[in-house]
């Protein structure tokens, strides 16, 4: 008698087709993508890689979607495509950057007639970039015709005035020991 219904049970699972209830898959991916859109409005994310340590802020002002050079230890690139590499530069004398001011000419050709004051661009630097580097890309920016350059850093807590910072480095020892 058991054997009997040992084959019986084999038949009818033979038979049956393994199905997969959907309803609760599709509930999760709607609270997933509900949560998603609410949360993503409040996030602006800019490119960067690793080797490069934004300085810190306390601005307010979000940087626009723009052209973004980057400035790390090694390279200088623009919009992901690498145009000099830093040892190169330090060596030059000429205070221009070649292969910069030839990818800004031809991203300045793309983007068609030059607004009033120039394009816009973001400077993404390694907060110990060197002064003299930062000047010679901003040089080399504004002869682009792109003149208005945001620098990109990262934004701390706290919404003090420039008044307040300028007195917290005046009365701080580190700052009178110029």
């Amino acid at each position: 008698m058991k054997l009997r219904t040992d084959k019986r049970r084999q038949r009818q699972r033979k038979g049956k087709v393994a199905s997969l209830n959907l309803v609760s898959l599709m509930d999760i991916f709607t609270i997933l993508v509900f949560f998603l859109m609410v949360n993503s409005s409040e996030v602006e994310v800019l490119q960067t890689s690793s080797d490069i340590k934004l300085p810190d802020s306390t601005s307010e002002q979000r940087p626009k979607n723009q052209i973004t050079i980057s400035v790390s230890a090694e390279d200088l690139i623009v919009q992901g495509r690498p145009v000099a590499k830093i040892e190169e530069i330090s060596g030059d004398l000429e205070p221009l950057i070649a292969g910069l001011k030839t990818e800004l000419e031809y991203q300045a050709e793309r983007r068609g007639e030059i607004p009033e004051g120039g394009h816009k661009i973001t400077v993404m630097g390694d907060k110990e970039v060197p002064y003299w580097l930062l000047k010679r890309i901003l040089y080399t920016c504004q002869t682009s015709d792109f003149a208005q350059v945001s620098l990109a850093v990262n934004k701390v807590g706290g919404a003090k005035t420039a008044e307040e910072l300028m007195a917290e480095t005046n009365s701080s020892p580190a700052g009178a020991a110029s």
